[in-house]
């Protein structure tokens, strides 16, 4: 992930835990299903927080108010800052003006969802470091 003239670009990324649950999106895309957490790229001039709220919103539906960013490293080929996010809103729905809406085909879907803790496993949530992110969230 790069941005002008090849500069590494940096990803905030979202982790709203309530209860047991972690707020995922499910993704399905050619022929393959796992699950990210809401996150996306720090824009140029623009803070992690700012990011991770902006990705949460376009990704979910839903606002939040970052607690705490999360020690879990940080990945020299895919840098990324996990933050801990309390969310306002219950029932998560993809933005429908995101770039994901509009990238949205019968072989590449988004949906965001709440779901246990205890799948993290079994739903695929890459990568290892948003697993490492949710049980420091948790």
């Amino acid at each position: 992930m790069t941005g002008p003239a090849g500069a590494l670009r940096i990803r905030a990324v979202a982790v709203a835990v309530r209860d047991d649950e972690v707020l995922v999106v499910l993704r399905e895309r050619d022929g393959r299903s796992y699950a990210v957490l809401p996150g996306g790229a720090v824009e140029s001039g623009g803070t992690p927080q700012e990011a991770c709220l902006r990705e949460l919103r376009e990704e979910t539906g839903l606002d939040g108010v970052v607690e705490e960013l999360l020690p879990v490293g940080v990945d020299r080929d895919a840098p990324a800052v996990y933050l801990r996010v309390r969310v306002t809103g219950d029932e998560p729905v993809l933005g429908p003006s995101s770039p994901e809406a509009r990238r949205t085909t019968a072989e590449n879907r988004y949906r965001p969802t709440w779901v246990g803790i205890d799948t993290l496993g079994d739903i695929g949530l890459v990568p290892e470091r948003a697993v490492r992110a949710v049980s420091a969230a948790s």
